[in-house]
């Protein structure tokens, strides 16, 4: 019915909109020298900041350290959890509903608390303030998100083709290649994504971790935004969207590329 796609339409825009238009502020106080309160738009523009900002030593330290993190913590976080997602998701087992919870504990607890303990551990064995320390911490929140994501994934894949492969004479390494990972790729993708966006939006834990060592690009941000420094704040808001954007565009594109490499399906 015409009224029920007007309908779809209006609600798809609606969320279009919304979506688009914190962005448009940021890029308009971005950009704007003045912008007095109650006028809709700036009323003066300039880029005059804008080099200052982008070329600072702090902000590439900044964006060098978060991309590090993320890649680091995505890396470790889908090695720890494929395993146990694909246990959880395939086989019955004594414990199982405890992987499941214990799985889901670093969410189920406040934030704030988790990193208070795992700051006092890694104070204990010299972890704090360094690097490795951080991604740890930054993997622990991770694991929740990708666990559930690939664990639903191997449930709903099954291990038919696994067997198959293995009675047609594939060994464990060519199953895992050229059955496994190729069927479960979407989720890893999806696990990836997500273990990239927690870690690279992480404050509070590459704070408290880190102890003021690790630079990272919600540390540079945060403090101009408490200090009422919008134009800085603005500036490096749209750096941290669009530096996390391009690296989840370029992870879509190396996945594609695998896949028309490996099994030569059209772009």
């Amino acid at each position: 019915m015409k009224w029920g796609r007007d309908v779809v339409q209006l609600v798809m825009w609606t969320a279009a909109v919304a979506c688009v238009s914190p962005l448009l502020s940021l890029i308009m106080l971005a950009f704007s020298a003045q912008w007095p309160f109650p006028h809709l738009l700036p009323s003066l523009f300039t880029a005059d900041h804008l080099a200052k900002l982008l070329l600072s030593p702090r902000l590439v330290e900044a964006v060098t350290t978060s991309l590090a993190l993320a890649l680091l913590t995505t890396v470790a976080t889908l090695l720890l959890v494929f395993p146990a997602a694909k246990a959880a998701g395939l086989y019955r087992f004594r414990g199982r509903e405890a992987l499941k919870l214990l799985a889901l504990m670093p969410v189920m607890v406040p934030a704030a608390t988790v990193t208070m303990g795992l700051h006092y551990f890694m104070i204990r064995v010299g972890l704090a303030g360094t690097m490795l320390g951080v991604v740890i911490v930054h993997t622990v929140f991770a694991v929740p998100y990708a666990f559930r994501i690939l664990m639903y994934v191997f449930e709903i894949m099954g291990e038919q083709q696994e067997e198959q492969a293995a009675m047609l004479g594939a060994g464990p390494l060519m199953v895992f290649s050229a059955v496994t990972l190729p069927l479960v790729m979407p989720g890893m993708v999806a696990a990836a994504t997500m273990s990239f966006v927690i870690s690279f939006s992480q404050y509070i834990t590459t704070f408290i971790i880190g102890g003021g060592r690790l630079l990272t690009v919600p540390l540079l941000l945060v403090p101009h935004v408490q200090g009422g420094e919008l134009h800085a704040a603005s500036v490096y808001s749209l750096v941290f969207i669009f530096t996390a954007l391009a690296a989840l565009v370029l992870l879509r594109a190396v996945v594609r590329h695998y896949y028309r490499e490996t099994y030569f399906l059209n772009p």
